[in-house]
């Protein structure tokens, strides 16, 4: 029976179509849009702009676009083929890129002599790291960085392997890389590690007196530091001089960039393992090669761990580095096994292959745990994210000029509205850092947003849903502000102002709250909001925009009312995933009011799966004692309580289930947690007390809340740090201090209290003492526009 014979060429020809593949997603990444309004730009003036174009607030700061080129390139793909365009381009890059890959983790291979091992282990190495960088085979110029780096790298070892002259190549190829993305400063890695090394290894070999494997000659190490002069040289080739060099280090160096852009924390190993196995994997190759002191390639992917370890945006660069490296170092360490040895290390690799062709097929079908829910395999644009229809409504009301738009739809606006709409940030985030930092607070704070009404005068504002406290009625935009269209994507406001008095009269939403979501909608329905009024709202929004955030509203309007059989129509058209679990439990609910428990309680589980709420747990617990079941139901309100330990609720119920089940040490253990719930619970109860009186001006009133809650529990952080800043209202500043002091010592983490602090060292004039508890507010509250405006304060002060 013939078999298939395992050759380099179908084995690279297997990656480079995974790659292929893996790039074939819809358009659907922000920036790309960015990138197009600037390429079309470029083309239709045939030279750049002499100004900023694209947003309000740099209008008059002169054009910076270092990645120009790429733009060009993304713009005429789409001139020649739409979207489609976009997406082979993106996919014929990934292909090259993966095909540079499988070219490198060959040279030097020291199985050459056995080519099916070889292989088979390159591509089980190779293939899982394509499934590491594909979040970022994305229309954005780190497309042209995979390739420019991989073939960088590539170019250098093909040299000192096998003495192929590629690296004369780079020069020109970095002229290329300068002009479409200003990330030139990694290729400074590759060549440094080589000479660093090189210089090192011929060092150790003087000194052992015998040769050490992989050493360059000295004619080598000459030539490549010309090649390396010549790189440098070529970087600066472009617009900006420099800055392909230097625009790295700025970003790294802009504070609100990195505390608040997502790709630039850290990754976390619960939810992004790639690079801690990748560097993991790597360090016990490079320990049981130790005797061959490999410090080239371990100079070379150094760096890279630390990148791909510092931020999310830089672990493809990670794993573009570290593949074929240890696809080399695999083979090394394989050597030439015997017979028996050969055949397990086949089938242990050619298993690793099945698995990771098996993988990259559930991340195209969006299955599995390599499924990236950014990303959609197939053709076109993909805009579920975008505010297409937010837009559509503008234009039918005529609503034109300036906009404050959430960061990342800036550059949708510039490619789809330039110059009818003007935005007023994109996503390159070209703003001085304060008025940066003002647009990202802004729609979680009233007081911001109208300040850059008032410098930057825009009547229009389209935003994503912010992130405001359930059940609060706060509104997170000021009165001059009416918001006349939402849906599941976006919300938009006009300005109260003559030329939009019509529109506003007709269209404007003046009970329903979209902003706050469903808990806050639950929480006026409980507190009397004008229900008939509000449903009518609500209903007109399903009709205009069949919102499934507007069906989820409507469900719980109807359930109010007890019209179960309405209500679980309503939340069964709900489609959109970030409603999916309120239906969930609307539908549990409207289900119990039937009296069918049974299905109730499946849907609050279905509501638990996708929210760990400890009420949904609490309402399986409930209703599965009510069925009979308390064997599960204690599981169910076991996790209530580990979700939530205050919630004392859960308590009686689940030692009332212990007591049914005989479980009589667990009855007792229970009722004492209950015991401590309970106190926990009167001790917040005096707290929310003192606080209100407080507010009403009532502080003697106040301070005995306290009290009694100090009583109840003397070591509470939130007790004494409530109680200290009344003192500090009263003036007493010594009394402040000990109580914010005594607040640390129950808990060192209590953020608020070092800012009392800072505050109150502040105006005992004591700067350092000051100064160090608000750097630990900041450390302990990195988030919140507090922080970010004693972060500016510090800023601009001595050390």
């Amino acid at each position: 029976m013939a078999s298939v014979r395992i050759t380099p060429g179908l084995a690279g020809a297997l990656l480079v179509g995974a790659a292929f593949a893996l790039g074939v997603t819809k358009v659907e990444d922000w920036d790309a849009f960015t990138h197009l309004a600037l390429g079309r730009e470029i083309v239709g003036r045939r030279w750049f702009p002499d100004h900023e174009l694209f947003t309000f607030p740099t209008a008059a700061l002169p054009y910076y676009n270092p990645e120009w080129l790429f733009d060009v390139v993304l713009y005429l793909a789409y001139v020649l083929g739409g979207y489609t365009g976009l997406i082979l381009l993106k996919a014929a890059l990934a292909s090259l890129t993966a095909l540079i890959l499988w070219k490198d983790s060959g040279l030097g291979s020291p199985l050459s002599s056995d080519r099916v091992l070889g292989v088979t282990i390159r591509a089980a190495v190779l293939v899982p790291f394509l499934l590491m960088i594909r979040y970022r085979i994305v229309e954005r110029p780190d497309l042209v960085l995979m390739v420019f780096l991989s073939f960088t790298i590539y170019a250098l070892n093909a040299y000192l392997t096998d003495g192929r002259r590629y690296l004369y190549l780079l020069p020109g190829t970095q002229v290329v890389w300068a002009n479409m993305h200003p990330s030139t400063i990694v290729a400074v890695v590759p060549f440094m590690a080589i000479l660093a090394g090189g210089v090192l290894l011929r060092v150790l070999e003087r000194r052992r007196g015998t040769p050490i494997l992989g050493t360059p000659s000295p004619a080598q190490l000459r030539t490549v530091a010309l090649v390396f002069a010549g790189v440098l040289v070529a970087s600066t080739l472009n617009p900006y001089g420099t800055h392909a060099l230097t625009q790295p280090f700025r970003i790294v160096a802009a504070p609100w960039l990195t505390q608040y852009v997502a790709e630039l924390q850290p990754p976390r190993l619960g939810l992004q393992p790639g690079p801690f196995v990748a560097a993991g994997v790597l360090a016990i190759t490079f320990i049981f090669l130790a005797r061959r002191l490999p410090v080239i390639p371990l100079l070379l992917v150094a760096p890279f761990v630390y990148l791909g370890l510092s931020a999310l945006r830089f672990m493809f660069l990670l794993g573009l580095v570290a593949a074929p490296v240890l696809g080399r170092n695999a083979l090394a360490i394989v050597g030439a096994p015997a017979s028996v040895a050969r055949r397990v290390a086949i089938v242990t690799a050619s298993a690793a292959v099945v698995l990771g062709v098996a993988s990259t097929g559930l991340a195209l079908a969006g299955l599995g745990p390599f499924a990236a829910p950014a990303l959609t395999t197939g053709l076109g644009i993909q805009d579920r994210f975008l505010p297409e229809r937010a837009l559509q409504y503008l234009d039918r009301v005529g609503a034109h000029g300036r906009v404050f738009n959430t960061v990342h739809w800036g550059g949708y606006l510039a490619w789809r509205d330039f110059p009818r709409r003007l935005a007023i940030v994109d996503g390159r985030g070209h703003l001085p850092e304060a008025v940066l930092a003002d647009v990202h607070f802004a729609t979680t704070n009233a007081g911001v947003l109208d300040r850059l009404q008032a410098a930057y005068a825009f009547d229009i504002v389209v935003v994503a849903y912010p992130r405001v406290d359930a059940g609060s009625s706060t509104e997170f935009i000021s009165p001059q502000w009416a918001l006349v269209y939402w849906d599941d994507v976006a919300l938009v406001y006009l300005r109260r102002s003559t030329a939009f008095a019509g529109v506003i009269a007709r269209d404007e939403y003046r009970h329903v709250k979209p902003a706050h979501g469903v808990p806050h909608l639950r929480w006026m329905l409980d507190n009397g909001a004008p229900s008939p009024a509000l449903e009518q709202e609500i209903r007109r929004n399903v009709a205009e925009t069949g919102s499934s955030l507007g069906y989820t509203f409507l469900g719980f309007v109807d359930l109010q009312a007890r019209r179960y059989d309405a209500a679980l129509q309503a939340f069964r058209r709900v489609r959109d995933y970030s409603s999916r679990w309120h239906a969930y439990q609307g539908l549990a609910l409207a289900y119990w009011g039937q009296g069918d428990l049974a299905q109730a309680v499946e849907y609050y589980k279905a509501a638990a799966a996708v929210f760990e709420d400890p009420v949904f747990f609490y309402n399986v617990g409930l209703g599965l004692t009510r069925l009979g079941n308390d064997r599960d139901a204690v599981q169910y309100l076991e996790r209530a309580r580990a979700r939530d330990p205050g919630f004392t609720a859960t308590y009686p119920l689940l030692i009332d289930a212990y007591r049914r089940l005989g479980e009589r040490e667990r009855e007792r253990q229970v009722a004492a947690a209950y015991e401590q719930a309970r106190l926990r619970a009167r001790v917040h109860e005096h707290i929310r007390n003192a606080v209100r009186l407080a507010r009403a001006g009532n502080a003697e009133a106040a301070v005995g809340e306290l009290q009694v809650s100090l009583r109840l529990d003397h070591r509470n952080a939130a007790t004494r740090h409530v109680l200290g800043n009344i003192y500090q209202a009263q003036g007493r500043f010594d009394a402040a201090i000990v109580q914010q002091q005594a607040a640390l010592e129950a808990d060192p983490r209590f953020a608020p209290a070092h800012y009392a602090l800072g505050r109150l060292y502040q105006q005992r004039g004591d700067a350092t003492a000051a100064r160090a508890h608000l750097d630990a507010y900041i450390r302990l509250d990195r988030d919140s526009y507090l922080s970010w405006k004693v972060r500016e304060e510090l800023a601009g002060t001595p050390r």
